[in-house]
């Protein structure tokens, strides 16, 4: 059991005292006493954008004319004209080291009358690169670099585009320990995104603050993201010993500086993921082709944790966890875990009760930490992350990352914390 001295306890019930006074009167199912009912916040199936990696284009990696473009063997030797990976058939025309068409280029090979000079590179449709590559003259020139609808543009010379000079690559992430920081350094990024939510009385609608990995490029593993929401009156700062800490596990954390993010049509919090999708496709952005568009996590605290359970009917949320508030949703896409505090008299645990007995397929957890309330949860200093927060980033490694380690804290009839004395557990098809 965690204690905490008694400075902290009387700030904490100022502070909280707010996020119950907000969430008991927002219009947006914003908190109360963790009813099941809620006024929806645009939760039902928003049409986010941007959903794929970004287009491959003519040149790129997934070219609907994957190889070379003279034919299946080539009417004058074994390479060809069309380049080793170029528009058409598996090696083209010409000679096998010089002339027409080279051992691995494009339109003009390494051929030409020689055997390093050449028009093109590595061809128009190339798997790696596009209509310039190496060619016009010379080893190192290209008159188009990535080429032709390919997925990132290089004028010219040897740094080629495609899984060579790095698009990321979905897959299972190594184990980490989410009790300490992962292997990323972060980075905070305020008033990001675009508006959206309520406005306050004379004002504009906020942004967005993003925490992140500084070098996307780490790993070269693609980025889940998980979008969050706050409790009444409040922004992502007070929350960011566990957004940062999710921040350096690999995750591109989105949370809108609205503090009273239930209100709002289309919702902040997928808002805020339609916005990280678009950056995703968006050659300018550190972003770019470094998301994972496949694993989206949602989490939130009080009238965030209900903007989380209503966001998740939309069906790029893969899995949530909403943190002292929950209300009972039928359309979830993939597994939940319902967290509140034993000693919570501000809103409780029914609200959370009442989620998991709604669902019937999908596994889910009620999880209640015995010793803490409404918000003694959080980390106000320092920089380790508490039990809860240590929680919610391995729930978040296991569902979006695959991390193999950290799966049997929570599934199986012995998992971690159903065996901890300090958790109190409650599972739904989580017997494997």
């Amino acid at each position: 059991m965690r204690t905490r001295d008694l400075s902290k306890k009387f700030l904490l019930v100022a502070i909280l005292g707010v996020f119950v006074w907000g969430c008991s009167n927002s219009k947006g199912g914003g908190g109360g006493s963790g009813g099941t009912t809620s006024t929806p916040a645009g939760s039902g199936g928003s049409a986010l954008g941007g959903s794929g990696g970004g287009p491959a284009g003519s040149g790129g990696a997934n070219s609907t004319a994957p190889i070379a473009s003279g034919g299946a063997t080539g009417s004058g030797g074994a390479p060809g004209s069309g380049g080793f990976k170029g528009t058409g058939g598996v090696q083209g025309a010409g000679g096998s080291t010089s002339g027409t068409g080279g051992a691995s280029a494009g339109t003009g090979g390494r051929g030409g009358g020689g055997t390093t000079a050449g028009t093109g590179g590595r061809g128009t449709g190339g798997t790696s690169v596009g209509t310039g590559g190496r060619g016009a003259g010379g080893t190192n020139a290209g008159t188009g670099g990535a080429g032709t609808g390919g997925e990132k543009t290089d004028a010219g010379g040897t740094s080629e585009a495609g899984a060579t000079s790095g698009d990321c690559v979905i897959g299972t992430w190594p184990t980490a320990d989410p009790s300490t920081a992962g292997p990323f350094a972060t980075v905070t990024e305020n008033e990001v995104g675009p508006q959206a939510g309520t406005a306050p009385d004379g004002g504009t609608a906020p942004r967005f603050t993003m925490f992140r990995p500084k070098d996307m490029a780490q790993g070269g593993l693609c980025h889940p993201v998980i979008t969050w929401g706050n409790g009444t009156n409040v922004t992502p700062a007070i929350y960011k010993v566990l957004l940062n800490n999710l921040a350096s596990h690999g995750f591109v954390v989105i949370g809108s500086n609205s503090t009273n993010v239930a209100q709002g049509n289309p919702a902040p919090m997928l808002v805020g993921v339609t916005w990280v999708l678009e950056q995703n496709d968006t050659a300018s952005s550190a972003l770019y082709h470094r998301i994972d568009t496949t694993h989206i996590g949602a989490t939130g605290h009080s009238q965030g944790a209900m903007a989380t359970t209503q966001v998740s009917a939309d069906s790029h949320i893969t899995t949530s966890v909403p943190i002292e508030g929950a209300s009972a949703q039928k359309n979830l896409h993939g597994p939940a875990m319902f967290f509140c505090g034993g000693q919570d008299t501000l809103v409780g645990c029914s609200g959370a009760q009442s989620a998991i007995n709604a669902v019937t397929t999908l596994p889910a957890m009620y999880a209640e930490y015995l010793s803490v309330d409404h918000g003694s949860w959080m980390t106000f200093s320092g920089s380790k992350p508490s039990p809860v927060e240590t929680t919610v980033t391995a729930w978040m490694r296991v569902h979006l990352m695959g991390d193999p380690e950290l799966r049997s804290w929570f599934y199986g009839a012995s998992c971690k914390l159903c065996t901890d004395s300090a958790w109190q557990i409650t599972q739904k098809n989580m017997d494997q």
